[in-house]
């Protein structure tokens, strides 16, 4: 369930500048269009490592002469032929580097993603807070301020000097000037924090020493309790797969989110409905695309760490979302836990209904949509899109009391425009 349409701003948003709703989002964006490259690019890589391979065993096989000494096998051709040689070498020589470093070029770009927005936010945490630049390090002097023409360019240069004074810090120090700056802790009970340092420092070693391990690298990961090799030691090289990468992406998804909710709430208390709606978006979207473990952790966050809510509808569709997260990831018993816990008597139709579904009494959920009829608070595309009735879109008998409701077939829609394209209806998968 979702309080704003997938992917968009929460309803009556005065978009003056980029909201906090619109970094978490451009954040998401970015960060899942890397993960969804490292594979397009491994694929690419992996079929010209294989295609320079196999032009080079061509050229040995069909253009060489075959010695064998014993475990040896030499090679003789013309010599004209050795510049062609070291030319089909040097291709399958390439496409394994690039094996190793598109990896960890695109880990180095996840966590630039995650700076790069962790100084809009900072941005934001300004915008809200002005205040806070009072205690700022960086002074003008008389002749500047001239120069700057107004006091708002003057302010938009004090921001930009602070914010790239924190971005050259440490994450480990980021974080620390943000607690003193709002007064919160943002760390504690943060399963993700260590494995957070370890994926910053690992970018760190690409970025300096080729993906050589330091001293400080192992002393930074031991201090923050970081899950590293026991055997693993300076100058020993570090590698990115694509399990690693996937598990890196999961956990600045993680952090980046959870951050956000936590200073937008501390900064504008009074903001909540547009804060919920933002969060329960992002679940929605997790749901949808069948993210259900990252749709876990942030549902356990919005219902179990976020203690205020604007509303209560807010709060339900929170921990329906969660249920439904457990519910698809598996753990069915927790999902009915989830559900069980709340009392939905005095609910409304809408809220009864999705319990149904997630309790699997179809024959419940089937009378309550009747109730609803067709312009209640669930309507038509609803029905078609969420996540949560995925499964009892497959049952014959929601397809049918679907149809007796809208007029129409469940999973069949008409396309404006396309009958004269040949192309009158589209079947729903």
């Amino acid at each position: 369930m979702s309080e704003v349409k997938s992917g968009g701003e929460p309803n009556n948003q005065a978009v003056t500048q980029r909201t906090m709703h619109a970094e978490i989002g451009l954040f998401a964006k970015q960060i899942d269009a890397l993960a969804e490259t490292l594979p397009l690019a491994t694929l690419a890589i992996q079929g010209a490592h294989d295609s320079s391979r196999q032009h080079l065993v061509k050229f040995l096989a069909g253009e060489c002469k075959v010695v064998r000494s014993g475990d040896k096998v030499t090679y003789a051709f013309e010599g004209g032929q050795y510049l062609r040689f070291q030319k089909l070498m040097g291709r399958v020589q390439k496409t394994e580097l690039a094996q190793q470093l598109v990896p960890s070029g695109l880990l180095v770009s996840l966590v630039s993603q995650f700076d790069a927005y962790l100084g809009r936010l900072i941005r934001q945490l300004f915008r809200i807070k002005p205040e806070i630049l009072n205690s700022s390090a960086n002074t003008l002097t008389y002749s500047q301020l001239v120069e700057f023409g107004s006091i708002e360019n003057a302010r938009e240069y004090v921001v930009a000097k602070e914010v790239e004074s924190v971005l050259r810090k440490s994450h480990g120090e980021q974080f620390d000037w943000l607690e003193n700056k709002i007064g919160l802790p943002l760390r504690k009970d943060l399963d993700a924090w260590p494995v957070f340092v370890e994926v910053t420092e690992r970018r760190n070693l690409f970025v300096h020493s080729g993906g050589a391990v330091s001293h400080q690298y192992l002393e930074v990961c031991k201090r923050n309790l970081c899950s590293v090799a026991a055997d693993l030691c300076p100058g020993k090289s570090l590698s990115v797969t694509r399990e690693y990468f996937a598990a890196a992406h999961d956990c600045l998804f993680e952090i980046g989110v959870k951050l956000a909710h936590v200073l937008w709430r501390k900064l504008q208390p009074d903001d909540l409905e547009r804060a919920d709606a933002s969060l329960n978006s992002v679940i929605y979207d997790l749901l949808v695309e069948g993210r259900y473990r990252l749709a876990r952790i942030l549902s356990d966050f919005g219902t179990e760490t976020l203690k205020k809510h604007a509303k209560e509808e807010s709060l339900l569709i929170l921990v329906l979302n969660r249920a439904q997260a457990y519910k698809w990831s598996g753990d069915e018993e927790t999902a009915r836990k989830i559900v069980n816990a709340e009392d939905w008597g005095a609910k409304a139709l809408k809220f009864k209904m999705v319990r149904a579904v997630l309790l699997d009494d179809f024959e419940a959920a089937i009378d309550i949509m009747k109730q609803i009829g067709s312009d209640g608070d669930i309507n038509k595309h609803f029905y078609r899109e969420w996540p949560v009735f995925n499964e009892i879109r497959k049952s014959q008998e929601f397809a049918v009391a679907f149809e007796e409701i809208f007029g129409e077939p469940l999973n069949v829609i008409t396309v404006p425009g396309a009958e004269a394209q040949g192309q009158a209806k589209q079947t729903i998968n």
